[in-house]
């Protein structure tokens, strides 16, 4: 099963892209459907959570790992969508991002 994310619709192309150049299956779909993810673009550093991804905030080593698992992506490519969005992994004790 592949995970999907809800995109608005000015940066649902980009990471389409994005996603499709790294090899990572993930489905984009329009904000407001039927999602696993919701991505959320903002300005302000809000804390991301297994539900949302705050574009420019932050998440907890632990919870990314959740989300990985929860979208179906190896921790890895998890790693690079965070980068893509801009957000900043905290408190993470092995290393994995």
């Amino acid at each position: 099963m592949t995970g999907t994310l809800g995109v608005p619709g000015d940066l649902r192309a980009a990471l389409s892209e994005f996603l499709a150049a790294e090899g990572i299956r993930l489905a984009v779909v329009p904000t407001g459907d039927d999602c696993t993810v919701q991505v959320v673009v903002g300005n302000e550093r809000r804390r991301c959570g297994l539900r949302r991804l705050y574009t420019g905030g932050f998440i907890a080593c632990e919870t990314a790992r959740s989300m990985a698992v929860k979208l179906g992506v190896r921790t890895r490519q998890m790693g690079k969508l965070l980068n893509f969005l801009n957000i900043k992994v905290r408190n993470c004790g092995l290393g994995c991002f």
